[in-house]
């Protein structure tokens, strides 16, 4: 029997054959082309994320290098950057081995990245310049990525090069420096306590350091705070004018030592020590005082210029300072001439030394640097504005303060230089200066203004942070370059002490202060210096950044706007304090 077979579906075997070659030739290219730019895509958002991270890291370099050299602070961000991008990984590869480019244009190996870094000048539409160049404020990261291809070479395709760029850098800055000027600023200064007195005996003058009635030492030598025991506020003693020597003796004062002018209370055996008529000869203090307490008698108060706790003698620029006694007719203006050595008597004790016009100068410009913490402050808050002034575009201002402060940058206020009770050393002027910003787009950072006014700054009395805050706000509100970053620097050592314009009470006023500055969305950066342990309670309670609270929270914490607090319980460390807020400020710029 013959059967017949069906003829075949030609049609049917045509078309599975056109879409299995439609599959091989055409949809499985896409698919591949599909998954090779989700790939791509990938990779680039990859390094646009290494590119930004290097880019900020420089940046953050940039703004707080502790270096003034403009070329050594570019190669410090240099490298910063690149070994931050190193550090990442794009599609699964390591970018250990990333490295610098001379050429923008410049691809690498397959799987390998090059960076290209420039430096701009803002006030100049962000042109390129030189390396090391000071106008140049902002970095300009552009990377290349050689990605590697997973499946695109099975369609004769190669590695893509991806290309993403960032800048890098500190927006303009409109910055005010709050800077604390009280009477404890100094406490930490190395000082003898002297009482000069005269030997009958002897006919010579005498250099007695009495000893203290507490505390850590056993004689009236060594650093402020412990000899006297002041609150954790600090003392208003001061090692150089105005000194307010009857101070140390007040109710809050644990081991008081009496100044000679006020000791005793009352009635006619006070020892002013500059008078004719009183100790033998002028300027002496009288034979000991009758009564509790005359042991601890002093006449003059002289800092260490030598930096050790006991003043062990040197010698500067030909002035001759063997001991304490020199530093006591020295302070006193004895050793300026033969008259003024052989009236005081002082040659009676100081044989061998040979008086010059100059002496007093040299002892008042040797105590400047001697003055802690003050002196630390000033250089580490110099540091920071110049380094600031050199990486980046900002513009500065000043408020100084103590019971209220500066006004103006020639601003001052009278006090007597030894004491009240000894007005025959004369009143001073003594600098309390506010420098305002400029907000002038090409104008003066007011740096050098600054640098002159902050050293020319001492120790005085108390401490009205609301009214420092205030006056950096107000500055702030009415000076800011249009687009510029607002930020106020507030260096305290303490705690308020001091009130008004806002409130009588000082801890109100500095809150309120702190509110003002939040109105004007202007973040407060605080540093609390603790001088001693009693002290950090309150500085936290105080500055915090952690507690809004407009009744009992931090200054920072109330202004918001990402402001923060730093406390320092290490002079030492100030200046890595303010290098931290420098990074705090930086940010990428768009």
């Amino acid at each position: 029997m013959h059967l017949e077979q069906e003829p075949r579906n030609c049609s049917a075997q045509a078309v599975i054959t056109l879409g299995l070659l439609l599959a091989i030739l055409v949809i499985a290219p896409i698919g591949f082309l599909a998954f090779e730019a989700a790939r791509m895509y990938l990779a680039s958002q990859q390094l646009q994320s290494a590119c930004d991270s290097a880019a900020l890291a420089g940046a953050a370099t940039l703004a707080s290098s502790d270096s003034m050299d403009p070329n050594e602070t570019h190669e410090s961000a240099v490298h910063t950057a690149l070994n931050t991008f190193r550090h990442n990984m794009i599609l699964g590869l390591p970018m250990d081995t990333a490295s610098l480019s001379a050429d923008s244009d410049a691809i690498p190996i397959t799987g390998q990245s090059y960076l290209y870094i420039e430096f701009l000048d803002p006030k100049n539409n962000n042109q390129p310049v030189s390396l090391g160049d000071p106008n140049g404020k902002i970095l300009r990261l552009t990377t290349t990525f050689n990605a590697p291809t997973a499946l695109a070479p099975y369609l004769g395709l190669g590695p893509v090069p991806l290309r993403t760029i960032s800048h890098g850098g500190v927006p303009d800055l409109d910055l005010v420096l709050c800077f604390d000027l009280s009477g404890s600023m100094d406490d930490q200064s190395l000082v003898t306590f002297v009482r000069r007195q005269w030997n009958t005996t002897q006919n010579r003058i005498e250099y007695i350091i009495p000893p203290t009635s507490g505390g850590p030492r056993s004689s009236a030598q060594g650093k402020l705070y412990d000899l006297i025991g002041p609150p954790p506020t600090g003392t208003r003693v001061n090692g150089l004018y105005p000194q307010y020597l009857s101070t140390s003796n007040q109710s809050d004062v644990r081991w008081p030592l009496n100044f000679s002018e006020k000791w005793p209370a009352s009635g006619s055996a006070r020892g002013l020590r500059g008078s004719s008529n009183t100790g033998s000869p002028p300027g002496n203090c009288p034979p000991l005082h009758s009564g509790t307490g005359n042991q601890y008698t002093y006449t003059d108060l002289v800092l260490n210029i030598d930096g050790k706790q006991s003043f062990g003698g040197i010698t500067i620029d030909g002035y001759s300072f063997p001991n304490v006694a020199s530093l006591v007719e020295a302070s006193r203006g004895n050793l300026e001439n033969y008259s003024a050595f052989s009236a005081s008597k002082a040659e009676t004790a100081l044989p061998g030394l040979v008086p010059r016009a100059g002496y007093k100068a040299q002892y008042l410009a040797q105590c400047r640097s001697q003055l802690h913490p003050i002196s630390d402050a000033q250089v580490a808050a110099h540091e920071f504005l110049t380094v600031m002034n050199t990486n980046t575009n900002a513009h500065f201002g000043l408020v100084t303060f103590s019971d209220n402060a500066g006004r103006s940058a020639t601003d001052t206020y009278t006090a007597y230089n030894v004491d009240s009770n000894y007005s025959q050393a004369g009143q001073s002027q003594f600098a309390i200066p506010q420098i305002i910003l400029d907000k002038a787009l090409d104008a003066d950072t007011n740096l050098d203004d600054i640098s002159n006014a902050l050293p020319a700054t001492v120790a005085t009395t108390s401490t009205n942070i609301g009214d420092a805050v205030l006056q950096a706000v107000r500055q702030l509100q009415n000076n800011t370059r249009s687009g510029a970053k607002k930020a106020i620097i507030l260096f305290t050592d303490g705690e308020p002490t001091a009130g008004n314009p806002l409130s009588s009470d000082p801890w109100t006023n500095a809150r309120k202060a702190a509110v003002e500055a939040k109105k004007s969305g202007i973040p407060i950066y605080t540093i609390g210096l603790a001088q001693n342990q009693e002290i950090i309670p309150s500085e936290i309670n105080l500055l915090n950044d952690t507690n809004p609270s407009t009744t009992n929270g931090g200054m920072a914490a109330i202004a918001g706007n990402g402001g923060r607090f730093f406390l320092v319980t290490d002079v030492n460390n100030l200046r890595a304090t303010f290098e931290n807020i420098a990074r705090q400020l930086v940010q990428l710029v768009p």
